[in-house]
């Protein structure tokens, strides 16, 4: 049997002789000595050349490899750099950022990936000689500032809505971070929703100032003192100064300066804390208390250093999609209602959540019991919990920048008449219970009034080897739900049939029988649901539309199922399965309801 591990080994040290005859035959280079290779060691590289000019003209090059190669690319670095913050795309070690970090390289020709990289330093290397890197600066302004952060220094989490213009806003000091928003309700609400440890007298909030700036700063304007984030305010957003002297005028401690601006790819953010000078330069010759509020302003606002803090932001738009999803200006708008939160429901509706939905009304009447964990998105600390209000608890807090997260313990029924009132305040409503007399009820509901919002109804065949989901739109002139259901609910078109002893299995309880599935099968039947339930709130399908999923043959063989003949003979033989389809929902000449509400 073949040693594997010395095989590699061998490959790996081929692959460095190549590099070492290429970069030595082409350019001229030099093995870096042991001390030279220290420099890097953080980095865990291994091996290295060095570069003379006149290949990088008067700037030197180093050509480095660390344990991973051939399996990870050379990397180019400047050991005698310009230093931090004078060139884009170098890092604080001289290492250049030449290949985007999900680059994938050749590990069958490290020489020629090699080369293409240094090519690539060498033009990176002449574009920032000309001095034509500003733009380069403010594209990519959060791994700069990241650089410019002082060490040690809390970061900031914000919850800002990410734009002008410059304005008051109100910041909490946490133990290891500090978090900053637009109001105090809202950072009150998230801080509340996510967990953070109240104190009895609730939390204490300060005030702070966003400036809003046009374009990201370049590294020599980002603030060393306060009279630098003054003059930030005083040449880019004037109207911020005030706010600055407004703030620094009640003589606190601190104050926390947001600095934001927009750039090609999302708002990006900084924070600046100004701290307030000591005594002795404070009062200056004026008693305590008695200082005039223009001597607090000038000495704050001078050459007093202030503390630069990263920002990593909290917000809608940048939790989902990085300021870049287009959906997101409806979903945050859109009121879903989610009638059934156990296995189908429950995925479905933290997928809405993940998704960017920001309002869902989720209602379930039954408790959340042990067998449910292995096939839920709630664990063990939700049993004998009502599952909606479990369901609500958990997502208001895993996504604490979501308000319209409610729960409620309803038994969706004719007797529910304040929910069924509420209705058409919805934009949609899913209907995942699994019961028949709730689907026939809206059913029922939609086609004898107008004011009903679109429908999506989710069901799962036996064992969850296949699934619907269907969509009836607002005052519908085709198909209902009915038209695919005899009188008793059962489905006119299954994809799979089974032996009456297959289907259900039996607890050791009366009455008590179950559909055995795990948490595996259920991922596709939420990403089907899911899928349509976000087309349809973008508005990308508005006509009656029934999707299923079909699960594996071999899964439905070794349950004692197969496939249903009518099915194949009218859709198509799934074959191996593991397939989505779309099919016609069509109108039925004989439905009940359809009939009737046409009667009526």
């Amino acid at each position: 049997m073949p040693d594997v591990a010395t095989d590699l080994m061998a490959w790996r040290q081929a692959a460095l002789d190549g590099l070492d005859r290429y970069i030595g035959g082409q350019h001229d280079a030099r093995p870096l000595s042991s001390r030279e290779l220290k420099q890097y060691e953080d980095r865990g590289i291994t091996h290295g050349w060095r570069l003379p000019g006149p290949e990088a003209g008067p700037v030197v090059l180093d050509i480095l490899v660390d344990g991973d190669f051939p399996y990870s690319a050379a990397r180019v670095a400047l050991p005698q750099g310009p230093g931090p913050l004078k060139w884009p795309h170098v890092e604080n070690d001289g290492v250049l950022c030449v290949l985007p970090g999900q680059a994938t390289v050749s590990t069958r020709d490290p020489v020629n990936v090699a080369k293409y990289v240094l090519d690539a330093a060498l033009a990176l290397v002449e574009d920032c000689r000309s001095g034509n890197i500003a733009q380069d600066f403010r594209d990519e302004f959060l791994s700069y500032w990241t650089i410019a952060a002082d060490d040690g220094a809390p970061p900031f989490m914000s919850l800002l809505v990410p734009n002008g213009p410059s304005r008051q806003v109100v910041v909490w000091h946490g133990k290891a971070r500090c978090f900053c928003a637009d109001d105090r309700a809202t950072l009150d609400g998230w801080l509340d929703r996510w967990g953070a440890e109240k104190p009895k007298e609730g939390f204490t909030f300060h005030k702070g100032v966003l400036i809003w700036l046009p374009k990201p700063m370049v590294p020599h304007e980002y603030p060393r003192t306060a009279a630098d984030v003054r003059s930030l305010a005083e040449n880019h957003a004037p109207n911020a100064l005030t706010l600055l002297e407004k703030c620094v005028a009640a003589d606190s401690m601190r104050l926390d300066v947001i600095i934001g601006a927009p750039t090609a790819h999302g708002a990006c953010f900084a924070a600046a804390t100004l701290h307030r000078p000591d005594d002795k330069v404070m009062q200056c010759g004026f008693r305590p208390g008695h200082i005039p509020k223009a001597v607090i302003i000038k000495k704050y606002l001078g050459a007093v250093k202030v503390t630069r803090s990263k920002v990593h932001r909290a917000d809608h738009n940048w939790v989902h999609g990085r300021d870049q999803d287009k959906r997101q200006t409806i979903l945050k708008e859109a009121r879903v209602l989610v009638l059934g939160c156990g296995a189908v429901g429950g995925g479905v509706a933290r997928l809405l959540a993940q998704s960017g939905v920001h309002n869902q009304m989720l209602i379930d009447h039954q408790l959340f019991d042990w067998p449910n964990v292995s096939r839920h998105v709630l664990g063990a600390p939700a049993v004998q919990k009502n599952k909606a209000i479990a369901l609500a608890e958990t997502l208001r807090r895993d996504f604490p920048h979501l308000t319209g997260i409610e729960g409620r313990k309803i038994t969706f029924g004719l007797a529910a008449t304040s929910l069924i009132d509420e209705l058409p305040t919805f934009d949609l409503v899913i209907s995942a219970t699994g019961e028949w007399g709730v689907d026939m009820l809206l059913n029922d509901l939609q086609q004898s009034r107008t004011d009903i919002p679109p429908i999506i109804y989710a069901w799962l065949e036996a064992r969850a080897t296949a699934a619907h989901v269907l969509f009836i739109p607002q005052s519908a002139d085709g198909a209902c739900l009915r038209c695919g259901f005899n009188e008793r609910g059962v489905l006119s078109l299954p994809v799979t049939n089974w032996p009456k002893d297959r289907a259900l299995l039996q607890e050791p309880a009366c009455g008590a029988v179950f559909s055995p599935f795990g948490a595996v099968e259920l991922m596709w039947a939420h990403a089907l649901v899911t899928e349509l339930v976000l087309d349809t709130l973008i508005g990308n399908i508005t006509n009656v539309t029934c999707h299923t999923w079909i699960g594996r043959s071999e899964t439905v063989k070794n349950a004692g199922g197969r496939w249903n003949p009518t099915w194949c003979n009218t859709v198509g033989d799934p074959g191996q399965g593991g397939v989505t389809v779309q099919r016609a929902w069509e109108h039925a000449p004989e439905c009940p309801v359809c009939n009737g509400a046409a009667a009526a």
